[in-house]
């Protein structure tokens, strides 16, 4: 969820920390820093806030060999001065930023303060800071390298750090296990970063540090090494297809809807790099696998485990038994039945702590786990057995909208490969036209949006497919504007929800499946009586006169795509009326790297 920066080199050291939190400030935050080594001294830069202001407390003739900088977003200690990082042991041998979280930083922290160390602020980075020192003050040989070995051989928990040493402003050293960390290399220059962006003006290869691994860089130099030294294996450099053009705005007023614009070239791509002519483009062990299975496991969390939803309605329709689990719940209660279950993972980012938590419990157990996900070499893309990507380009709000399309469209055709239909090209042909239909129409979703926006509490309606897209709709909603919102089935209202209802409370009802149309407009009815306003979403087969916004047909298996399209429009737009910061919605993180 944080980010971090660090760069040793010919660079300009102070743009580069900026520029990299700068554009690392889509993973969500609520504080940052920077440090600066030369050989005459260290200088600590720190706030709660934004990017913007570090960098009018940062000096603009501001130098130095060696720098790392910091996002934070707070997990141990509210997010204040004392609690940004980065954080400098007692004695200042030692400055680290830290992504994760120390599970024992309690019981070392005690230890510590029994052998007289007295700490400034209530994180666990702190901790790992004086432990480092320690270790490195009590060896008989002074070597950097050894006592943040020592360090990582007490922490329990996760972590990606990046560490300056005072007596030597050549190195940046480094130490991951289950955060994201990259090392990016340049001329005369290297780089870390918690992923690819910081580093896309500045590096031309790169390689993403596997857990367990430490080490330094330095000018011309990178080494990493292994806790376990048998485990130690030739450093592989490589490219990436992300370009520093997928991160701009390109004349957008916020990244949430020039990604939700993007959905239609989103399903093109899909179809490019799945299909091919008549034929589905998929490894056929993967295949193979899906027809062994006699339990399909869907783990997943927030908009991704609502995508997971939507897959299990897609599995069980072609007979196979299909369960989705939230992964933070999965991970303390995993619950398995069949001989042969595949487990499906969802995560935009691939760095989903939760999910990756869960790996080792199947793991265990020998089932074969397939992530889909965004993000080629993330964590568990390396940790699957087989990976899908869902070639969505970056995606910079913290809400997530065309990763849940992709997450969908995706399921869509792997659901088509495994009985063999084809018309699944033609079926997403007309999605994409749809969505292209829906940007042409968005002010007037803008009206709609402007309306709800001024109440309290939303309620979100619908059965089947359009339940599910309803409790994403909710979510985006929460997300960016604050207001109450909730997600319901429609025949569920009459249990216990309607005592909610009362005049003018806003009810949006996606009307989409034949089967179901009738009963969601008799539960409408229910509502209206109580003075409900009511806003229906339907599709141009099952519309009425007075729906509120009518989309183009789609298949119904499909038309989730549409209508979650349709309620990521609402979301924006009423947050825009609000004054929110639509892509850096507060407490949310783009990539939850803990648990």
């Amino acid at each position: 969820m944080c980010g971090i920066v660090g760069s040793v080199g010919e660079t300009k050291l102070r743009d580069y920390l900026l520029h990299g939190l700068k554009s690392l400030e889509y993973r969500g935050y609520d504080s940052a820093g920077t440090a600066f080594l030369t050989k005459e001294k260290l200088e600590v830069f720190r706030l709660p806030g934004r990017i913007d202001d570090l960098n009018q407390l940062v000096p603009a003739k501001m130098h130095g060999a060696a720098g790392i900088g910091h996002t934070r977003w707070a997990t141990h200690g509210e997010p204040n001065f004392v609690n940004s990082h980065p954080h400098c042991s007692q004695q200042g041998y030692f400055t680290i930023v830290h992504n994760g979280v120390i599970d024992n930083f309690r019981s070392l922290k005690k230890k510590l303060q029994n052998q007289g160390c007295k700490f400034q602020s209530e994180t666990d980075t702190e901790v790992i800071a004086n432990l480092m020192e320690m270790h490195y003050l009590k060896a008989a040989t002074k070597n950097p390298l050894d006592a943040i070995k020592k360090t990582l051989e007490d922490l329990e928990g996760s972590y990606a750090l990046a560490i300056l040493f005072k007596k030597d402003d050549t190195k940046v050293y480094f130490a991951k296990l289950h955060s994201p960390l990259v090392i990016g290399k340049g001329k005369n220059t290297n780089y870390l970063a918690s992923d690819y962006v910081p580093m896309l003006d500045y590096a031309t290869s790169y390689y993403i540090i596997d857990d367990y691994q430490y080490g330094y860089i330095s000018q011309k130099e990178v080494v990493v090494k292994h806790l376990d030294p048998n485990e130690e294996k030739p450093l592989v450099f490589h490219q990436t297809d992300l370009k520093v053009i997928d991160i701009g705005l390109n004349g957008y007023p916020h990244y949430m809807l020039k990604e939700i614009e993007e959905s239609p070239e989103v399903i093109k791509r899909l179809m490019d790099n799945y299909v091919d002519g008549n034929q589905f483009v998929f490894d056929d062990v993967l295949i193979q696998k899906f027809q062994e299975a006699d339990q399909i496991i869907f783990l997943a969390c927030g908009t991704s485990y609502h995508a997971a939803l939507v897959g299990r309605r897609y599995f069980e329709s072609i007979g196979k038994t299909s369960r989705v689990y939230i992964a933070s719940e999965f991970a303390y209660y995993p619950e398995v039945k069949g001989k042969h279950p595949l487990f499906i993972f969802i995560s935009q980012s691939g760095e989903t702590a939760d999910l990756i938590r869960c790996v080792k419990i199947i793991q265990q157990q020998g089932s074969p786990i397939l992530t889909i996900t965004n993000t080629k070499g993330s964590s568990l893309d390396r940790a699957s057995d087989f990976t899908l990507l869902l070639y969505a380009g970056m995606e910079i709000a913290v809400a997530s909208t065309k990763a849940y399309i992709a997450q969908v469209a995706l399921l869509a055709i792997l659901r088509a490969a495994l009985i063999g239909n084809t018309e699944i090209i033609t079926d997403l042909i007309e999605v994409e036209k749809a969505m292209k239909g829906l940007i042409g129409a968005k002010l007037e979703i803008k009206a709609i949006a402007e309306a709800i926006a001024k109440e309290p509490n939303v309620f979100f309606l619908g059965r089947g497919l359009d339940y599910d897209v309803a409790l994403e709709a909710s979510l985006k909603l929460k997300e960016i504007t604050y207001i109450h919102s909730e997600g319901l089935p429609g025949g569920e209202l009459k249990h216990g929800p309607i005592a909610l209802i009362k005049k003018d409370v806003p009810v949006i009802a996606f009307v989409s499946d034949q089967i179901t149309a009738a009963a969601i407009r008799s539960n409408l009815q229910e509502v209206l009586a109580r003075g409900a306003k009511v806003y229906v979403v339907s599709n141009q087969a099952l519309a009425k006169e007075e729906d509120d916004f009518v989309t183009r047909n789609t298949k119904t298996y499909l038309s989730p795509l549409t209508k979650a399209m349709v309620g990521q429009y609402l979301s924006y737009y009423a947050a825009l009326s609000l004054g929110r910061d639509i892509d850096k919605p507060r407490n949310l993180a783009k990539s939850v790297t803990v648990e």
